[in-house]
């Protein structure tokens, strides 16, 4: 994404007056920018406006956050984020079968890498076990693997800071 550019204190005036146009004093602000947050998400991305120089505009118009506190850069992009259809806050119900569809593939991936280590494991000479251990136990390079999932579920002890 390209750096934001620069806008002089007349370009934010500008374009509180733009945001201004939008507003009727006495809106509530959820509802707001729910209908206006393409309008504030293409000023961050397209016209290249900063999300701190999106809230003076919005401070300087007098829409302020529903706590009557003016805009930060921070909570303005949560806010908007969070309204956004498909947003952090508030998924679609074909989102949320797609994230849940994912889940249940990845946990079937996953029962079928530790089931296949379990077998692996049993077949393993003892000390190739062993060296398997000792990484385990000594470094994070098994994170997240079925070996690891397997070890630590088998009752085999980390070693804690300091210990060999």
């Amino acid at each position: 994404m390209p750096k934001p550019a620069t806008f002089t204190p007349a370009e934010i005036s500008a374009l509180a007056s733009r945001l201004g146009e939008v507003w009727r004093p006495g809106s509530q602000i959820t509802p707001w920018l729910r209908d206006n947050a393409d309008r504030l998400t293409k000023l961050n991305r397209e016209e290249r406006f900063s999300w701190a120089a999106v809230a003076s505009a919005l401070n300087e118009v007098g829409i302020m956050y529903r706590t009557g506190n003016p805009w930060t850069a921070t909570n303005l992009a949560k806010a908007v984020s969070e309204v956004r259809p498909g947003g952090r806050a508030n998924p679609t119900s074909e989102r949320k079968a797609e994230l849940a569809a994912w889940r249940a593939d990845q946990d079937a991936v996953k029962a079928q890498e530790d089931a296949a280590f379990a077998v692996a494991w049993e077949t393993m000479p003892r000390d190739e076990q062993d060296e398997l251990l000792d990484q385990w136990r000594q470094t994070d390079e098994l994170f997240g693997t079925a070996a690891a999932r397997f070890l630590s579920r088998s009752g085999y002890r980390k070693a804690r800071p300091g210990e060999t």
